[in-house]
């Protein structure tokens, strides 16, 4: 019932932002002509006010950082990639909405005639997840009261506007999680009654009516994949996009943490809670992936039981298929989003990122040792013209330090 309620509390705050049109009745998702329209509405409101809230909160912060040469070029970077992907998330609302409410529709139909089986796996990450985007959500929230040398009301509403406004891709990411999980419960779901059917089989025939089941079941399958494709192709560029904005969101935000951690005087608290805030969002963005990792072995799981019972002509088609169907969630047909490719890419990043600073630690002895010897050699070159230019001279006869001679006044 908890788990229920945070999931209701977060689409209605999804609702509230404009990410989606629906909002959750008894475990369901439903639309009315209210919500259409005081979503068009927010929409609206979204892509012609957020430049110029993104503007000023860039001017406040050049106005108040004390690298004024640095920082406003990369809240400019930031703050153009996340209104970019703000605007398409926006504008593509309407596709998304309604593939969703067919994969509902598809989810409750399997569902209502198999017994709602969800592992261990399945519930552990959906557990994360949902705790994730509510500290998330909490996040952006008291973020908004965290401005330095704020005195006027004006500056606390619109870092209100602007911090909700950033979660709105995470959030329609977040919708694309749901999807998968809810399709992965239903290929585990007849997983397992295929199972059970197969071990009957060893002891018995089969039934006409357990036959049916076994083709009812492959239809099933077959329908749980067509709409993971739809899903997949739906989201596709708001994947790619909330991608890249995760990856500038990254890369500028590790460059603040050391500006706060070594250059600016910043409280403890502030450093510990952005730090907090990054670690929590790169680990919600690494539980989407692993999302698709599990989706696709839900759907081309391995159903070994079927070589120690009898074999029918039946339970071959339906195991060739499973077989053969394997998804292929790739993100507009450029990479796949998978758990070994995420690893991988982190993986890359981070080692680059340890063999460049190991050479330049090995190159900062060299550094040093080539610096002070032009710092002796310069002396050295010192000496010599300070001896040159201390040579004695005739009386009444100065030499100066280009080495031209001067009559002494008398």
């Amino acid at each position: 019932m908890g788990r229920q309620r945070l999931l209701q509390w977060l689409q209605i705050y999804s609702l509230a932002l404009g990410v989606t049109s629906q909002r959750l009745v008894d475990g369901r998702v439903q639309q009315t002509w209210l919500t259409r329209a005081y979503t068009l509405i927010i929409n609206a409101l979204e892509l012609l006010l957020l430049p110029g809230m993104f503007y000023l909160t860039a001017q406040y912060i050049e106005k108040t950082s004390v690298f004024q040469n640095l920082m406003p070029y990369t809240c400019y970077i930031l703050y153009s990639v996340s209104y970019a992907t703000i605007a398409y998330t926006v504008i593509s609302r309407g596709k998304r909405d309604s593939a969703f409410l067919e994969l509902e529709r598809i989810v409750n139909r399997i569902m209502s005639q198999q017994v709602h089986q969800v592992g261990r796996s399945l519930n552990f990450i959906y557990c994360l997840k949902l705790s994730t985007m509510i500290i998330l959500c909490v996040n952006s929230t008291v973020l908004s009261f965290m401005v330095p040398n704020a005195k006027n009301w004006n500056v606390y509403l619109i870092t209100f506007l602007f911090q909700n406004s950033m979660i709105i891709p995470v959030i329609a990411t977040y919708r694309y999680f749901l999807a998968l999980w809810h399709i992965a419960c239903c290929y585990q779901s007849i997983n397992c009654r295929v199972e059970e059917l197969v071990s009957s089989f060893k002891m018995k025939l089969p039934t006409r009516s357990e036959l049916e089941e076994v083709h009812r079941l492959w239809s099933q399958h077959s329908m749980l994949g067509s709409c993971t494709l739809r899903m997949n192709q739906v989201y596709g560029v708001l994947l790619l996009a909330a991608r890249f904005d995760y990856l500038t969101f990254s890369v500028i935000n590790q460059y603040w943490g050391m500006l706060f951690m070594f250059a600016i005087e910043t409280p403890i608290y502030m450093v510990m809670f952005g730090t907090f805030n990054y670690c929590i969002r790169f680990i919600d963005f690494f539980l989407l992936d692993d999302m698709c990792d599990l989706t696709i072995k839900a759907q081309n799981y391995p159903h070994h039981v079927v070589t120690e019972g009898n074999w029918f002509k039946e339970i071959n088609a339906y195991i060739m298929y499973v077989n053969t169907s394997k998804l292929d969630l790739s993100v507009c047909g450029l990479y796949t989003a998978n758990r070994i490719r995420w690893f991988k890419l982190f993986g890359s990043i981070a080692g680059s990122q340890s063999k460049e600073c190991g050479q330049n630690t090995m190159a900062l002895p060299h550094r040093h040792a080539a610096q002070w010897q032009r710092r002796d050699i310069l002396c050295a070159s010192q000496s010599v013209t300070s001896r040159i230019t201390k040579k004695p001279q005739g009386p009444g006869v100065v030499t100066n330090a280009t080495g031209s001679q001067a009559q002494e006044p008398l």
